[in-house]
């Protein structure tokens, strides 16, 4: 299984749709922890995140986190890296129509590429009163028998 392209892609566009100003795009594909499930690993993934990603660290159980998990479509997919993708003023003016489905679709070759056949299951989740996760963000996990990943879309300050 090849990541390697559309990690690079996510790269590519999270530094694209960074504003000037200190808001920053964080777009990342990342495999989530083995467990038994998908919730479950989506939970060691936001207590790993809360220990090791954030000044002071916080011991904060994934049952704080209310993690939902709902099917979701191609189509969600899509409308998700749409939003995405063009999110910040500089990327708002790139031309509507074509160019921005081609670039869209471009990336999910690129996922189908790797994980063609998985299934998608968009993720919610309130993370725990007093802590900050990011101003806003999306989440989509894929699963495929044991091989869980997550696609991450976020801006923080």
């Amino acid at each position: 299984m090849n990541l390697a392209a559309s990690q690079g892609f996510l790269e590519a566009l999270a530094l694209l749709n960074s504003e000037a100003s200190d808001l920053c795009a964080s777009y990342e594909l990342q495999r989530l922890p083995d467990a038994p499930d998908l919730a479950t690993a989506l939970g060691l993934r936001v207590e790993d995140y809360a220990l090791n990603m954030i000044e002071p660290a916080r011991d904060l159980p994934a049952a704080l986190w209310q993690i939902k998990l709902a099917p979701c479509a191609r189509a969600q997919l899509e409308q998700v890296c749409q939003r995405w993708f063009f999110s910040s003023r500089h990327m708002q003016v790139a031309p509507p129509g074509r160019f921005r489905a081609q670039l869209v679709a471009r990336f999910l070759e690129s996922l189908d590429e790797a994980l063609g056949g998985f299934s998608l299951h968009a993720v919610t989740m309130a993370p725990p009163s007093g802590f900050w996760y990011a101003i806003h963000w999306d989440e989509i996990a894929f699963e495929l028998g044991d091989e869980r990943y997550l696609l991450h879309f976020s801006h923080s300050d």
